[in-house]
């Protein structure tokens, strides 16, 4: 292992999943001399999540917030990763969402549909290509610009790429010890950053997940079916079951209860019978506003954060670490709704009180 000193070091990321993995790659792209500390004995929600893309949220479909900028630079950014470490992790398919009842059918029958909706979805009114497969008697609509990431597989190669490079520190750091140093240290510690000292001030609000791996045999499945619950392919016959929300009991434990609830919700959407493989849980770092922690701390303006990204981490990861990494470089303004900058006021308040 190379150990630098630290004269040497442009930034330090602490934590190696998805954000972390990002931030640090771009800065490498930049010329800039990176170090990386991640534990292997802490677990990774990045790891555990599906990492579903798409562009609309909620029954009715609306366009996610910032999504004409969010998924054009995130299909260009993955492909040209994906030939840069020669690894195949990015899928572009379908997302199949049956309509749940007559009542949301009737919606998108009307004239109320969101602008531009032909543009990333499309509607069938009767359940004729998954009718062997879906429970639906009302058809449903599919959503294009959408996908999945296979992030066990990008974060395993990123793992090996910083490795070859020698700058992956397989260790915890004590976030004190960021006080002393001349260079920049970002943390992407997932949800352990509501534990940070220093940025423990910010509105987390960390959501634990359980999924379940799956294979349904004898059946040709390569969109994502989603309505209530998901059903992502994972390969021929293997499919990730997801998810639930718990905002208790924050950990990486499977529970019995997490599994039937995410059977139940399976054996409502879907008809072939499924074979449960492993189960897995994990904690999303969420934030309470919905939107990223990106940032430099108020006072101590050698440690930063980037954090927060939640559910969506996949849409949000690429466009926001570029757009951190060209603030760090060039020190380019950060929008401020994303920049940490807009919980000043719960920042002076926690050192008042």
């Amino acid at each position: 292992m190379m150990n630098k000193e630290s004269s040497e070091i442009d930034f330090v990321i602490v934590g190696q999943g998805l954000a972390g993995s990002l931030l640090a790659y771009l800065l490498l792209q930049k010329g800039k001399k990176v170090q990386i500390y991640d534990a292997p004995e802490i677990p990774s929600s990045s790891k555990v999540a599906a990492g579903i893309f798409n562009p609309v949220t909620g029954r009715k479909l609306i366009k996610t917030w910032m999504a004409d900028e969010l998924f054009p630079f995130l299909e260009q950014f993955y492909v040209a990763l994906e030939k840069d470490l020669q690894a195949k992790f990015f899928h572009q398919v379908l997302i199949y969402r049956p309509f749940p009842n007559q009542q949301v059918q009737e919606y998108f029958k009307s004239d109320n549909l969101p602008e531009n909706f032909d543009d990333f979805a499309s509607l069938e009114f009767e359940n004729i290509k998954y009718k062997n497969l879906v429970n639906s008697e009302w058809g449903g609509a599919t959503t294009k610009q959408s996908g999945w990431v296979d992030l066990k597989i990008l974060l395993d190669t990123f793992r090996l790429y910083f490795k070859e490079k020698g700058i992956l520190i397989e260790k915890k750091l004590n976030p004190e010890e960021a006080l002393s140093k001349s260079y920049k240290t970002i943390f992407c510690e997932g949800f352990q950053g509501k534990f940070n000292p220093f940025f423990n001030y910010l509105p987390f609000n960390p959501v634990k997940g359980e999924v379940l791996d799956i294979t349904i045999e004898g059946i040709n499945l390569d969109e994502i079916i989603s309505q209530g619950a998901f059903v992502v392919p994972l390969s021929k016959n293997t499919f990730r079951l997801g998810a639930t929300y718990t905002w208790h009991e924050l950990d990486f434990k499977t529970t019995p209860q997490g599994e039937k609830e995410l059977l139940d919700k399976y054996h409502k959407l879907m008809k072939p019978d499924l074979k449960v493989v492993s189960h897995l849980a994990g904690v999303r770092p969420a934030s309470k506003d919905r939107r990223p922690f990106v940032g430099m701390h108020p006072d101590l303006q050698q440690i930063g954060i980037f954090n927060g990204l939640g559910s969506k981490g996949v849409s949000l990861a690429p466009y926001f670490a570029n757009q951190f990494v060209d603030f760090l470089v060039t020190g380019k303004e950060l929008s401020s709704e994303v920049n940490i900058n807009r919980f000043a006021s719960l920042y002076l308040g926690a050192e008042n009180s």
